[in-house]
């Protein structure tokens, strides 16, 4: 059986991944909720609101693409858990 190189709790690692899931979709879904109010506002349908997904769904894909290297960083050892002093590091007592 593998062990698990990081030290946080279950829990700890859930909220992190629901986190990081929670920030892709709004990356997503927010530019053309925007995109939405501002044509419903300006009334100038479905522009504004076509650019806004357009931009979402760059700025999501690129979240989306740049993760894999992100946790290859952090499977390493060199991630920003190890930055911020969590992981592998020596324990202050």
């Amino acid at each position: 059986m593998r062990e698990n190189p990081d030290e946080r709790s279950a829990l700890s690692i859930g909220m992190e991944w629901g986190t990081r899931v929670t920030t892709i979709g709004m990356e997503f879904a927010l530019p053309a909720l925007l995109g939405f109010g501002v044509d419903r506002w300006l009334g100038t349908t479905p522009w504004v609101a076509m650019a806004g997904a357009i931009a979402g769904v760059a700025i999501g894909m690129t979240h989306v693409l740049r993760l894999p290297a992100e946790l290859a960083r952090g499977a390493r050892g060199d991630g920003p858990a190890r930055k911020a002093g969590r992981g592998g590091g020596p324990k202050a007592e």
